[in-house]
């Protein structure tokens, strides 16, 4: 395997062509993270690394297959596979791996602006909705409050929620792309049920229309999809992660 140079970073997309692998856009795109490959000019074999997460796909033996998880530590990682890799990775790991399911959303969404405003309207007093700035982006990450875009105030794009200068509420960038961003969000749980999420979400995705960028959105859940398509994302598929043995936290 050989780390993939931007300039041929190009010769991945047909092996990545699934919504599911749309956070590794980020890497194609020479964002963020990195590209192995078996060939750089003709990969039949590749992986891409951001954040937490490992998308494989492309043909391979599964001797080979085991020799790369272990000597990459991709095990590390959460692993998004090809359809045609699921059974090599249940064969390797045996019973030292946990499933779970993500649920991808159609990119290229139209909103409907009218709706969104309302929504980040929908606010109550006690609640203060702020446009993150590089102080609140320092603070989200000191709390571990929620992952967020790296180097905040040239490539981040967010709202926060405040009460009394507390954070309870965040709807960020977090991966970004060439053309945009994928939403990462969290409400405290004390604070869940308020609709906050809703309007923090909505805020951001009009922010980024403001500014020509494109939004993009993967639920890690169903109350995640639900508020995708709630706010005018549509869903496409659900699909498998990989975790090795432990809370499967995705």
């Amino acid at each position: 395997m050989q780390i993939v140079k931007k300039e041929n970073l190009e010769n991945l997309s047909e092996l990545f062509k699934e919504v599911r692998f749309n956070m590794g856009k980020s890497v194609l795109d020479n964002k963020m993270g990195k590209a192995y490959a078996d060939n750089e000019s003709q990969p039949s074999f590749a992986f891409l690394l951001v954040r937490s997460y490992c998308f494989i796909s492309g043909s391979i033996e599964k001797e080979k297959l085991e020799e790369i998880i272990n000597n990459y530590n991709l095990k590390d990682y959460i692993i998004i596979p090809s359809d045609n890799l699921k059974e090599l990775f249940r064969a390797i790991f045996k019973k030292k791996i946990t499933r779970c399911e993500r649920h991808s959303i159609k990119k290229n969404p139209k909103f409907n602006i009218k709706q969104l405003e309302e929504y980040s309207n929908n606010v109550q007093n006690k609640y203060e909705f702020v446009v993150i700035t590089k102080e609140i982006a320092y603070n989200i990450k000191e709390e571990n409050f929620l992952t967020i875009t790296d180097d905040y105030e040239k490539n981040g794009i967010g709202y926060a929620c405040l009460q009394h200068n507390e954070i309870i509420g965040v709807a960020s960038s977090n991966i970004i792309y060439k053309d945009g961003i994928e939403v990462n969000i969290r409400i405290k749980d004390n604070f869940r049920k308020e609709g906050l999420a809703t309007v923090l979400a909505s805020k951001l995705i009009l922010l980024c229309i403001q500014k020509n960028m494109t939004v993009s959105w993967d639920a890690a859940n169903l109350p995640s999809l639900k508020l995708a398509e709630k706010l005018g994302f549509e869903y496409c598929s659900t699909y498998d992660v990989y975790k090795c043995i432990g809370i499967c936290e995705v």
